[in-house]
């Protein structure tokens, strides 16, 4: 029997509440969550750090939004946050629960940096009124919220006229990543338990949702396989690491790029839209 909707976000609630995105990369049990030390061993595993291109892409939407407000969903650990910040950019952090909100807090504080605001958002219901924001950003969360499709009409929502949405890591289909976790029946990015609810669409599910939008640009992330980061079964590593990437990272880009497993998509709201919702 299928689980409710509400059913759904609370148990994705609970899920991120108890694993707060990031913190699956830690190796060093010594290390307290909040300090400097616990940062800086993340960095090389978060976003924007992690994925090629996404800090060039941060860098161009920086300069068209400086002293502009960006609203991101899914702020984690506050990693992208602070690299719009420094750019000039006005920021409302935003995440599901308050363990991440508070090591978000924390690391703003450590970077001496400040965003308009920091709050606990459910993306499916934001609070705030239609229109508020200049742009939106949300780097691989809207596929965890167990509505997609809802989630991009929230962001469309309280976008202005004009104003950018900026959705990186779409879960696409078909994917080496996929393909990979049927066949390790694991998952390869949250080593624990699967998250409650993971949309994983084709490229035309994922531009169907964006009705209302035009399309700027859509990209084809990690088509590459690289190393996990987080804990493994020992033989489950040594079989990726010596076996799968070597060989699959052999493959022409013309066909690693078929089996891509993230999407990036950047779309403006049509001023259109709006005059048809009033």
């Amino acid at each position: 029997m299928n689980d409710s909707p509400d059913s759904t976000r609370s148990k994705s609630h609970a899920f991120w509440k108890a694993h707060p995105f990031g913190l699956h990369y830690v190796t060093d049990g010594d290390l307290e969550p909040g300090t400097r030390p616990f940062y800086d061993h993340l960095r090389p595993w978060m976003s924007p750090f992690r994925f090629p291109g996404r800090l060039e892409r941060i860098d161009r939407y920086a300069r068209l939004l400086r002293d502009r407000h960006l609203l991101e969903i899914g702020c984690g650990l506050g990693f992208e946050t602070i690299e719009y910040l420094k750019r000039g950019v006005r920021v409302t952090a935003t995440d599901l629960t308050e363990p991440a909100t508070h090591l978000a807090r924390s690391h703003f504080e450590l970077e001496g940096v400040k965003p308009e605001d920091i709050r606990v958002e459910d993306v499916l219901a934001l609070s705030f009124p239609d229109g508020s924001f200049d742009a939106v950003s949300a780097s691989g969360v809207v596929h965890y919220s167990g509505n997609t499709a809802q989630a991009i009409r929230e962001i469309h929502r309280v976008l202005k006229p004009g104003g950018w949405a900026i959705i990186h890591g779409f879960y696409r289909r078909p994917s080496w990543m996929r393909i990979l976790t049927r066949l390790a029946r694991e998952n390869i990015e949250l080593p624990d338990e699967e998250a409650p609810c993971i949309d994983c669409l084709t490229e035309k599910q994922i531009l169907a949702m964006f009705d209302g939008f035009t399309i700027g640009e859509v990209e084809r992330e990690h088509f590459r396989a690289g190393p996990i980061g987080a804990r493994r079964g020992r033989i489950k590593m040594l079989l990726y690491e010596r076996g799968f990437v070597p060989v699959y990272n052999l493959l022409p880009r013309f066909i690693a790029e078929r089996l891509a497993c993230k999407l990036t998509v950047t779309a403006s709201r049509r001023e259109e839209a709006l005059q048809q919702e009033s």
